[in-house]
C-alpha cells in the first residue's frame, strides 16, 4: 500500500484549508484591529495615552 501525497496541487496554500479561504485576510485584519484596540484601551486605562 502506497500513500499518495494529499497535496498534489502546486497552487494549494495553507489558507485554502481554512473554513474561510476567500476571506482569510479580512479575518486577520479584524484580529489585528481588536488587538490594537485592546492595547489602546489598556494604555488609556493606565493613563499612558
Amino acid at each position: 500500500m502506497t500513500e499518495e501525497p494529499q497535496n498534489s496541487d502546486p497552487k494549494h496554500t495553507w489558507h485554502d484549508d481554512t473554513p474561510f479561504p476567500k476571506r482569510w485576510i479580512g479575518y486577520v485584519a479584524i484580529k489585528v484591529a481588536i488587538i490594537v484596540l485592546a492595547v489602546l484601551v489598556a494604555l488609556w486605562w493606565y493613563g499612558l495615552v
